[in-house]
């Protein structure tokens, strides 16, 4: 009989496993122990029952670990702030469906149909039907108790194309509905008839083992060991007991602390009824503030009850900090602590960042071996298993785009090769569809009285279609600064109305003109020192760097002559009165 391997590399029995796929899901056969309800272990826990239930869980029995967990999460509110963290660590990123290293044509369309499918996808947990977010927030499920059992419905759906392809109902089932086999290296689904025996002395199991490609069972160790033993929750389990400890202890230190004592006295002779309706008063009397008591007897109020609540409460604390750095890996992302500073904050959230991408590539193992490689083995006859596309999640931070903006261009001017791709990823900015409506740089402002596309100064040469990159270079160079000379002495138009026009608006019209013939000789120098910096290559700083000697070569004597004149025509209609 044909055989394939599975995700786990072992071969499979194709026969056996569609039979397994069209049948019934497994835990339909689970009897009596779908109708089980949790006994909630937390209640009354001791240091011996925790200890008793923890060795019950190396010997397979998962039950009464997985509800103290399930228990732990429902009544330490700390605890399940922690672990709503850690979880949405996860949910809240991005993720993709990749495809191999190097992808060959093949490979690069086997990726875009298995998004296809995992967008076809649905999952049902803990309420809550979905999609792919669903299914990855079932899967955050195994942090605190170590794995998340997810069933899975292998249904025909048409895909894109109309094409009819076999894609997964997920569904997160409960963790106590499994156990470990005699090794303690596998799960098994726990059965009432069925007996797995052990071997070399190992204990017997009741269960079955789980069918091929039926599940996802994403394993989550917080240690190493068997897998009874390397569930967080046994690492938590400590310090929850010892924290309710602290906080029974305390609510009953509140109940007397500040309270007074209440002190009945009877007199001498008298009967059990008679003493007995004295308690009563007194008991009434620290409840609802008001009681009665025999003629005869007496009711007094001592000094209240001296002490503090710190003990308990640095007990509560140190507990807390404990469960956070279980969890978390540190303690100043979670509360303030005594001595936290922003610095050491941003090296305790490096650290939580550390656990989110280990926590991160262990979800990317679960899906791309126990999803995506049976949804393409189903699918894809002959596909190659060690080739397979694979889940992405984006544990990435973007970069400092103004440190990029800055050094990339620099870099390129050195010779540098940068892909557009790789900046592209760095700065987490998606390449644009085809026909999308690109940022660009916006048109230059063009100064008044100077026609678009041409230079301020008379006879200043325009780049050419087909000009060499230096020339347009240095074409570019000359227009921008003839442009920026006929600005400032023509005057840029402001948003401001403009006043009303006087006499010295006149004049300075009449000068203007006068002046602009003026540039060309004045700069000339200027550009052709220009022109020569960019054929022979000169830097931007090396060329700055020369400007001051540059502009004492400037003939600046027909422009000053021309100035001194229409100062002196000014001032001379200003004394005169006159018109010029």
């Amino acid at each position: 009989m044909t055989t394939i391997l599975g995700p786990d590399g072992r071969p499979l029995d194709v026969a056996a496993v569609m039979r397994g796929i069209d049948s019934q899901p497994q835990t339909a056969e689970l009897g009596s122990i779908r109708r089980e309800f949790d006994k909630h272990p937390a209640k009354g826990l001791t240091p011996a029952r925790l200890a008793s239930l923890m060795q019950e869980a190396e010997q397979g029995n998962l039950v009464t670990q997985a509800q103290l967990a399930d228990d732990m999460e429902e009544r330490d509110a700390h605890l399940y702030a922690e672990l709503g963290k850690r979880r949405g660590a996860i949910t809240a990123l991005e993720w993709s469906i990749a495809p191999p290293e190097n992808p060959t044509a093949a490979e690069e369309k086997l990726t875009d149909q298995v998004r296809d499918w995992v967008d076809m996808l649905t999952a049902h947990a803990n309420g809550v039907d979905g999609g792919m977010e669903v299914l990855l927030g079932a899967m955050t499920a195994a942090v605190l108790p170590g794995y998340a059992p997810i069933e899975l419905e292998w249904r025909l759906v048409a895909d894109s194309t109309g094409r009819q392809v076999r894609v997964p109902h997920c569904t997160l089932q409960p963790q106590t509905w499994f156990t470990t086999s005699p090794d303690r290296r596998s799960f098994l689904l726990r059965s009432e008839s069925n007996l797995v025996q052990g071997y070399d002395g190992l204990p017997p199991v009741m269960g079955t083992a789980l069918r091929p490609l039926a599940w996802l069972m994403h394993v989550h160790p917080a240690r190493n060991g068997y897998l009874a033993r390397m569930s967080l929750a046994r690492v938590l389990f400590w310090p929850y007991l010892f924290k309710n400890y602290a906080v029974r202890d305390l609510a009953e230190f509140l109940e007397i602390y500040g309270l007074p004592l209440r002190l009945g006295k009877y007199p001498a002779g008298a009967g059990d009824e008679e003493k007995l309706t004295l308690l009563r008063a007194v008991t009434d009397i620290g409840h609802n503030a008001a009681g009665i008591i025999p003629q005869g007897m007496a009711l007094e109020f001592e000094a209240a009850a001296a002490g503090t609540e710190v003990p308990f409460a640095a007990m509560w604390d140190r507990l807390d900090a404990a469960e956070s750095k279980a969890i978390l890996g540190q303690t100043l992302t979670a509360s303030e602590g005594s001595h936290g500073t922003q610095a050491l904050g941003n090296v305790h959230n490096d650290v939580r960042m550390d656990i989110r991408a280990a926590d991160a590539e262990l979800y990317e193992g679960s899906f791309t071996r126990q999803i995506i490689g049976p949804m393409c083995m189903l699918n894809v006859p002959g596909v190659n298993m060690r080739r397979l596309p694979r889940l992405v999640i984006d544990t990435g931070e973007p970069e400092d785009l103004q440190v990029y903006a800055d050094n990339l261009p620099k870099l390129v001017k050195m010779g540098m090769k940068i892909s557009k791709q790789w900046a592209h990823d760095k700065l987490k900015i998606p390449e644009a569809e085809d026909g999308a409506e690109l940022l660009a740089e916006p048109e230059p402002v063009v100064p008044p009285g100077v026609a678009p596309g041409v230079p301020g100064v008379p006879g200043q040469p325009v780049a050419k279609p087909g000009a060499k990159p230096a020339d347009q270079t240095a074409a570019k160079a000359r227009e921008a600064l003839a442009a920026a000379l006929a600005a400032a002495l023509a005057g840029k138009a402001t948003a401001a109305p403009a006043p009303p026009r006087d006499l010295v608006d006149d004049l300075v019209d009449e000068q203007a003109a006068q002046w602009q013939p003026l540039l060309g000789p004045l700069v000339e120098p200027l550009l052709a020192e220009l022109d020569k910096a960019v054929a022979a290559g000169e830097s931007l700083a090396t060329f700055t760097a020369r400007l001051p000697d540059l502009i004492t070569k400037l003939d600046a004597q027909p422009i000053t002559q021309a100035l001194a004149r229409a100062a002196f025509s000014a001032r001379l209609a200003g004394e005169a009165d006159i018109e010029l």
